[in-house]
């Protein structure tokens, strides 16, 4: 009886992405991808391979969440998606980090229990410092494409002045929020109001191009995953009758299994079901 087939055999979420790094040409794919997203023409040129093979290759990656694509009027963009491989990493790499810090430990109690002095009866083992990191540092991208169905003027005066009308109530991070608030000028913070002149601080503009895009800087606290820094990027554009709301948030410190599993799931929430559905079903206001 294969694994596979075996009663007592867990199923694993991850095995399309096994599957597709399993691969050469595959993982050369993704290498490639890491300097920035490239063309499905540009990545054929690159390999020997025919145009048909090249595109079987990135259909099993795109399948197995590795990469995203986007369409730019005739041509397909291919985008690097790391989050498959960081679930990869906290699936199969940090549980046996344990294992490895086995002997890390006993080396610090080993080294505690050696310095400390038995003449200084003031001296214990909390004045050493500890020896082991209480996070494992990384990154992790998220990067969506939401059609909206009404004119960019309409849609970024939604997204930069009218936020508080769309912001769902249970994505407050305060106990008492009023509103949410959003100064869209450079400096300016999307924050959230709260009495007695308490609130809470999403993010900082650091860049915008009015009626087209905004670049915010913001924090994680230990709290909601991190700590951790997010770059959140909001670009729109126009598709004929509709406009596309380009959503890129790249996440940097703790990004444990918590961020990598709700971050995507919040962001699609928050723009897809809160901000489409207002914009569309109030393209007047």
């Amino acid at each position: 009886m294969s694994p596979r087939t075996h009663p007592l055999a867990p199923s694993d979420p991850l095995e399309s992405v096994w599957r597709a790094l399993s691969d050469p040409t595959r993982r050369a794919l993704l290498d490639v991808l890491r300097a920035g997203p490239r063309t499905t023409g540009d990545l054929v040129d690159a390999f020997p391979q025919s145009r048909v093979g090249v595109m079987k290759h990135l259909d099993v990656l795109v399948t197995a969440g590795l990469i995203v694509v986007r369409r730019e009027g005739r041509e397909r963009w291919n985008h690097l998606n790391a989050i498959p491989l960081q679930l990869m990493y906290e699936r199969w790499v940090r549980p046996y980090e344990a294992m490895w810090a086995a002997p890390l430990l006993r080396l610090k109690d080993s080294l505690e229990t050696s310095i400390l002095s038995p003449e200084d009866p003031t001296m214990t083992s909390k004045t050493i410092p500890s020896l082991m990191p209480l996070h494992v540092a990384g990154i992790m991208r998220v990067e969506l494409s939401i059609p909206i169905e009404a004119p960019i003027e309409r849609v970024w005066r939604g997204l930069t002045e009218q936020v508080d009308l769309w912001w769902p109530r249970d994505f407050f991070a305060s106990r008492d929020p009023l509103r949410m608030r959003f100064d869209a000028n450079l400096g300016g913070c999307l924050y959230e109001e709260g009495p007695n002149g308490g609130g809470v601080i999403w993010y900082t503009v650091i860049a915008i191009t009015p009626g087209r895009s905004v670049d915010l800087a913001g924090h994680l606290t230990a709290a909601f995953g991190g700590p951790s820094q997010t770059i959140l990027r909001l670009a729109l554009s126009e598709q004929g009758e509709h406009t596309v709301l380009d959503l890129t948030d790249s996440v940097l410190g703790n990004v444990g299994e918590r961020t990598a599993a709700t971050n995507e799931e919040g962001w699609r929430a928050l723009f897809e079901t809160g901000f489409k559905s207002f914009v569309e079903s109030n393209r007047e206001n």
